[in-house]
């Protein structure tokens, strides 16, 4: 599987397919505050942030309303041009490869990486990076999950494919390439102290319409399609129609994240 096809972040779309689930928390639980928390960026204080991945903005947002200056940067022009849509107007946001930051040393007090480390090939020169250019003293905030993320889900999306591809097993980044029980060995190339913290009081998502499990599984199809002879557009149905059935049956399908952070100092 390819870890960051150049289709799946041409715009913002696929992104917000996906973020559109944890909507559905119940209660409601709001990652970027609980993450800004940890960083060390409560309202009221002045940090300079450089988000990487900055995706659609959705963390450049909070940072500002909090009083920091921060910089966004992505690899996604695409996802950029979403992300000018939420910032505030003076937000430099900066066309960037994490393992070639184009920043001076030593230029942050806080460097956020939400959810998208695990996108990056060469991680040991992007933690190396995020290090150069985090001020002695600072913190590098590094947000992923754990292996057993959105189980549930992703055994519907392996019943589906296994239908054609016997032993299949969707292995999502985030779950496999750099997550909450291998990353701390992989940011120790870069960072003397590394602390797990996970999102342990995180709801789960509790799903009435169907659709919104579907609409997650088909933005993943960039990824997955070329492990397998079936069809996308079946696999989604097929999720579909399971979450419907669970829906009809219990009044609801229910969807646990495991998600937490690094904190890198």
């Amino acid at each position: 599987m390819s870890l960051n096809p150049p289709t799946q972040y041409r715009t913002d779309e696929n992104l917000r397919a996906r973020q559109r689930i944890w909507e559905h928390q119940q209660p409601p639980f709001d990652l970027v505050s609980w993450v800004l928390e940890i960083a060390g960026l409560p309202l009221g204080t002045a940090a300079r942030v450089l988000d990487v991945g900055c995706g659609n903005g959705s963390y450049l947002r909070q940072l500002r309303i909090r009083g920091h200056v921060v910089i966004g940067c992505d690899l996604s022009k695409g996802m950029l041009a979403a992300a000018a849509a939420v910032a505030a107007p003076d937000t430099e946001l900066v066309n960037a490869d994490v393992a070639r930051l184009p920043f001076v040393e030593a230029a942050f007090d806080i460097v956020l990486a939400p959810h998208m480390l695990y996108h990056v090939s060469n991680r040991q020169a992007a933690a190396s990076e995020m290090r150069r250019v985090l001020r002695p003293g600072g913190r590098c905030v590094v947000v992923t999950n754990g292996k057993d993320h959105m189980r549930s889900l992703r055994s519907l999306v392996e019943s589906a494919v296994q239908l054609a591809t016997p032993g299949w097993k969707m292995l999502d980044p985030s779950t496999a390439a750099f997550s909450l029980e291998n990353g701390a060995g992989q940011l120790r190339t870069a960072f003397q102290h590394v602390t797990c913290v996970p999102a342990s009081d995180a709801a789960p998502v509790v799903l009435t319409d169907a659709s919104v499990a579907a609409d997650y599984v088909a933005s993943t199809e960039d990824l997955y399609q070329p492990e397998t002879a079936r069809p996308w557009s079946e696999v989604v149905e097929d999720v579909r129609q399971s979450v419907q059935r669970a829906i009809d049956d219990s009044g609801s399908f229910v969807v646990r994240g495991r998600s937490g952070a690094f904190i890198c100092e």
